[in-house]
C-alpha cells in the first residue's frame, strides 16, 4: 500500500459520511441508470438466447450493446474461475450505500478505492468512494446530473463531462473531496437520431485532456483557464495519454474501419508507431499502444507476438492488453471471461448456458473503462479490476 493511498483513504474518511458494510439484508432498487437520452448507458447483458451471444463495444467513455459471434471451441475446459487466476483483482461490495442510496461503481481511482454514483429517489445525488478493504462510503461531491460515461482520475483530480441540452460540460473536483468546478463548455456531438455521442477523458500534467467524437485531443488546465486544440491532432482519436491515433473507428455513421488506430503518435515528443500486422492478417478489430486483435487472435503492434486466443472477441481492449472473449468447451459450455494477451492468461466470469429459460440465464455485465461489475445477488456486486490483472 502507498504513502498516497493511505493520504487519500485519511482524506476520504475525513468526510465522515460513510457506513460500515455490516452484512445485514437490506430491501434494494434494482440498479439502474436512467436513460438522459434515447441509446445512453445500456447494460452490457452477456445473455445466451440459443442463437446468439451478446458482447460490447466501448465507444469513447460508454458502452453499447452489440450482437457477437458465437463462442468458437476452447482446446479444452473452460479456465478456471477469475478470482482463482488473479484473487486481488476480484472485490465483492454492498449494492447500497449512506441512505439507501443505490451505488454504482465507475473506476478504481486505486487498487483498494472506487469511484461511483449514487441514486437516490430515482435521482442522481453524488459521486462516492467505496474502500474494498475498510468497507465504507464516502461521499466526495453532491451532483444534480448524471455524468457522462466513466470519470477520469489523475493528479489527485476526478474529471468527467455532462451533457445538458445541446452542450457539454467538462469538470473536475479533487477526489479528497469538496465542491465541484466547470472548466469547460461546448457544443455537444449530437447524431441524426439525437444520440449524445460520448468522448474519450483523461486527467494527466495538471490538465484534463479529451477527444470528441469528431477528433481532436483538446486541454484545459486544472486551474482553470483557455481550452486548446493540442497542435497536429486533428481528426485523431485519444488512446491513451499521451498517444493519439488514427483512423479513428466512426461514431457518429456506421462507416467500417479495417485498420482501426494504424497510426499513433505521441502528442508530447512527435514519436510515431505504426501498426505492422503479421503475415497473413491485413485487418483487425482493436489495436492499441502495445497489443492487436482480431478474431480470436492477437499479436504486438510490431507484428511479434501472433497467438491464438482461447476464445473469440468482437470489443475493445482495456488498459491495452485485456480482452473480454467469448469461450466454449467441447461439450459445448459456454462461459464469458478475461484474457490478458501478455501472460495468456485466462479466467471465467461466469457460465453462458443456451437456455430460454430466465434463470438459466447469466448476470448482465457492465463494462466500464478500468472495471468490470455484475450483480452476484440483490445485495452484492461483484467487481474485478483489469489494473491487479496486468500487474
Amino acid at each position: 500500500m502507498t504513502g498516497i493511498e493511505d493520504r487519500l483513504r485519511d482524506a476520504l474518511a475525513a468526510r465522515a459520511e460513510a457506513v460500515t458494510d455490516d452484512g445485514r439484508p437490506r430491501v434494494l432498487p434494482e440498479p439502474h441508470r436512467p436513460l438522459a437520452r434515447p441509446g445512453w448507458w445500456a447494460p452490457v447483458a452477456v445473455a445466451a438466447a440459443m442463437v446468439l451471444v451478446v458482447g460490447v463495444v466501448v465507444v469513447g467513455t460508454r458502452t453499447r450493446l452489440v450482437t457477437a459471434p458465437r463462442p468458437v471451441s476452447s482446446s479444452g475446459a473452460l479456465p478456471p474461475p477469475i478470482r482463482q487466476v488473479w484473487p486481488d483483482a476480484v472485490h465483492e461490495i454492498p449494492t447500497t450505500g449512506p441512505g439507501g442510496r443505490t451505488f454504482t461503481p465507475e473506476t478504481f481511482v486505486t487498487d483498494w478505492i472506487v469511484v461511483g454514483q449514487s441514486l437516490r429517489k430515482d435521482r442522481f445525488d453524488g459521486l462516492w468512494a467505496y474502500d474494498v478493504v475498510r468497507r465504507r462510503f464516502s461521499l466526495i461531491a453532491s451532483l444534480k446530473e448524471p455524468i457522462d460515461g466513466t470519470p477520469a482520475f489523475g493528479d489527485g483530480h476526478l474529471a468527467w463531462s455532462t451533457t445538458r441540452g445541446r452542450t457539454t460540460e467538462v469538470w473536475t473536483v479533487s477526489i479528497a473531496g469538496g465542491t465541484p468546478r466547470r472548466l469547460a463548455r461546448f457544443p455537444a456531438a449530437i447524431d441524426d437520431d439525437d444520440n449524445y455521442e460520448g468522448m474519450s477523458l483523461a486527467v494527466a500534467d495538471d490538465a484534463v485532456v479529451w477527444s470528441p467524437p469528431g477528433g481532436g485531443v483538446y486541454r484545459v488546465p486544472l486551474k482553470g483557464g483557455k481550452v486548446s486544440l493540442i497542435e497536429g491532432t486533428k481528426g485523431q482519436g485519444l488512446v491513451e495519454w499521451p498517444w493519439a491515433g488514427w483512423p479513428r473507428r466512426g461514431t457518429m455513421t456506421d462507416q467500417s474501419v479495417p485498420r482501426p488506430m494504424e497510426h499513433l503518435r505521441n502528442v508530447l515528443s512527435g514519436e510515431s508507431r505504426d501498426a505492422v500486422p503479421p503475415a497473413g492478417h491485413t485487418s483487425w478489430y482493436e489495436c492499441g499502444l502495445t497489443w492487436c486483435y482480431g478474431g480470436s487472435n492477437a499479436w504486438r503492434r510490431d507484428g511479434t507476438g501472433l497467438h491464438a486466443m482461447p476464445g473469440s472477441t468482437g470489443g475493445a481492449s482495456f488498459l491495452g492488453r485485456v480482452v473480454l472473449l467469448d469461450q466454449m468447451d467441447h461439450a459445448g459450455n459456454g462461459g464469458r471471461g478475461l484474457y490478458d494477451a501478455a501472460t495468456r492468461r485466462s479466467g471465467l466470469l461466469f457460465p453462458v448456458r443456451a437456455s430460454l429459460n430466465p434463470k438459466d440465464h447469466p448476470p448482465g455485465l457492465f463494462v466500464e473503462k478500468n472495471l468490470f461489475w455484475f450483480k452476484k445477488d440483490k445485495k452484492t456486486l461483484v467487481l474485478v479490476n483489469p489494473n491487479a490483472i496486468i500487474r
